[in-house]
């Protein structure tokens, strides 16, 4: 995981986030983006947070248990393309920030990672679930197996859906991540 460009996004989107918003945290992973989230929406706050594994989930509720903060978060065990069938469907286009750490589990199966089509798919979706104003954090990560054409398929949807967007390297490599801050208009 790139700390610093996860830092990047959480500076970011603590000047988006408000308290009693809801959010999304589409890979919950290690529970880190769903924790900031949770903690920036405040007690009247939500976050959403899907993964396809439930090791990731139960490192997540792990995470927020800790930081006294899991009652503002709903799990949920899916692939970030199925979201249409499992958030509420009251909650659609009333999300503030959305975040996506494209890649595979931090110490975890590396063989389970993000594919291209499935995250194009969650990306329109996550798009249309947002408020005007909203935010889609999209960090790809290059250095893995797929995770280049991944990040290709990302800035050509960006391109084609003519989303206000911007790209923040985390380096010069081409195996290095790459940030897309994407802004629903």
């Amino acid at each position: 995981m790139n700390l610093s460009l996860v830092k990047e996004v959480h500076l970011r989107l603590s000047n988006v986030i408000e308290a009693g918003d809801l959010c999304l945290d589409a890979t919950a992973g290690n529970g880190l983006d769903t924790l900031f989230l949770a903690q920036h929406v405040g007690s009247t706050g939500t976050v959403h947070a899907l993964d396809v594994q439930d090791d990731a989930l139960h490192m997540t509720r792990r995470l927020l248990e800790q930081h006294g903060v899991s009652e503002r978060m709903t799990t949920h065990l899916s692939c970030h393309s199925q979201m249409d069938l499992v958030l509420p469907r009251s909650e659609h286009g009333l999300i503030r920030a959305t975040t996506f750490n494209l890649g595979y589990l931090p110490k975890g199966d590396k063989t389970i990672i993000t594919e291209r089509k499935s995250t194009l798919t969650a990306l329109g979706m996550a798009y249309d679930w947002l408020r005007v104003g909203g935010i889609l954090s999209v960090l790809c990560y290059r250095g893995h197996a797929g995770g280049k054409e991944e990040e290709e398929g990302v800035q050509k949807l960006i391109q084609q859906c003519g989303w206000k967007s911007e790209i923040i390297p985390g380096n010069d490599s081409s195996e290095s991540p790459v940030l897309h801050w994407i802004e629903k208009t």
